[in-house]
């Protein structure tokens, strides 16, 4: 609905200044003194001129309806907007109404436009690399959080047949772009400058095959029951390791933290390699959590997993392998460690939750507009960015 403002409506309405909580624009106004009152109209406009009513005054049993209460939460204001005008109507036997609130948004939501099937933050240069699909083609190409633009250039990415495949990783504090062509060879891309630094040959084919790289320059892939490691440091031919038990390993996670990687198969069982400084196996390790069918879901730069059993949401430390219960009552998508807190947000609730290592219980609950699917720390916030229509992206952010 929409509705101008009127130069003969009563301003007697008093409406407060908004303030911004995490990503949702919270409004408070003073009870209307309206003979008769039937409902509010919190009325939002991106002019001025035109404004749109944001609240529920189509459902009698909505709060508009209640005149007792005299606040609400807008989480769906538009994109890529910085400011934003408020008014609040109080409608009986007469209307009356606030004066329109400027007001300067604290944390503006990023809209990333174009047509890309994957991103991925940049930390150092705080932009976006992302895969983007152009005249039939694939491209590595970079946006801009601060300019709102795209590349106009990119880098072409090999994803021609199903036995191609990409990641991100970091070699000395730079974030790179790995192409694997199917033709035995890793094309390595700066993912901020798009130009590509060098190639890496690979064992074989390893079109379908686990991957994953430490903090140190190294490439792991599981593939025929071995580890194979291709150094990024060195550009030297690869090696491998032929682990005692074999394994058919669906996911393959890298501990910096810890110097280990975990292996892990549809059957619930995680197989841990242990590193030495130089990225070398120097043992294993075999552990099954006897909950198969499911995956489960690594939390990065720790030994902890997600682990859903027919009836619950548990944690798994490889440290001390313990399963302990949590508070979820849905399987994470995405998931992060920062400072002893665990960020979690599922496909279907449309909510950050926050857990406390150690309780592991939900500690606070956070609305948001689209369901994360990658989340970062940079700063003292948490950012995150979620799919929002076709495939343009959200990159939003929340205060730590």
């Amino acid at each position: 609905m929409i509705s101008s403002c009127k130069k003969d409506d009563h301003l007697t309405l008093v409406l407060h200044m908004p303030k911004q909580i995490d990503n949702t624009i919270v409004l408070s106004w003073e009870q209307a003194n309206v003979a008769d009152f039937q409902y509010y109209m919190v009325m939002r406009s991106s002019d001025k001129k035109k404004y749109d009513v944001i609240n529920d005054i189509v459902t009698p049993t909505s709060d508009a309806f209640r005149k007792e209460i005299t606040s609400f939460e807008d989480i769906t204001y538009p994109l890529g907007t910085d400011t934003l005008f408020y008014k609040i109507m109080a409608v009986g036997k007469e209307i009356v109404s606030s004066q329109s609130l400027c007001y300067r948004i604290e944390h503006p939501v990023r809209l990333i436009n174009g047509n890309f099937s994957d991103v991925h933050y940049i930390s150092e240069t705080h932009k976006i690399s992302g895969i983007s699909y152009e005249n039939y083609s694939y491209k590595l190409k970079t946006f801009d959080l601060e300019t709102g633009q795209s590349s106009s250039n990119g880098a072409p990415i090999n994803l021609s047949n199903t036995g191609c495949w990409y990641f991100w990783g970091q070699y000395n504090g730079k974030t790179e772009c790995y192409n694997y062509d199917s033709n035995w060879t890793i094309s390595v891309y700066d993912a901020s400058t798009l130009q590509k630094v060098t190639s890496l040959h690979t064992p074989s084919s390893i079109w379908y095959d686990p991957r994953v790289m430490n903090n140190k320059g190294n490439i792991y892939v599981y593939g025929w029951y071995n580890l194979y490691m291709m150094n990024r440091a060195t550009g030297e031919e690869y090696t491998y390791y032929q682990p005692t038990n074999r394994i058919s390993a669906e996911r393959l996670y890298c501990n910096s933290k810890d110097n280990q990687l975990y292996a892990v198969d549809y059957g619930g069982r995680i197989q841990t390699f242990i590193l030495d400084d130089n990225g070398n196996v120097t043992g294993e390790e075999m552990y099954s959590s006897g909950y198969t069918y499911y995956n489960m879901l690594y939390i990065e730069n720790s030994s902890l997993f997600v682990v859903r059993t027919n009836s619950e949401i548990k944690i798994l430390d490889m440290n001390t392998k313990k399963l302990h219960n949590t508070s979820l009552t849905q399987m994470p998508s995405v998931i992060l460690l920062n400072n002893n807190v665990i960020y979690a947000s599922d496909n279907n609730s449309r909510k950050l939750h926050q857990l406390e290592v150690g309780s592991y219980t939900i500690t606070k609950s956070t609305s948001v507009r689209v369901v994360p699917t990658k989340f970062f720390i940079e700063n003292g916030y948490l950012l995150f960015l979620g799919q929002y229509v076709n495939n343009s992206y959200i990159l939003d952010k929340i205060k730590l």
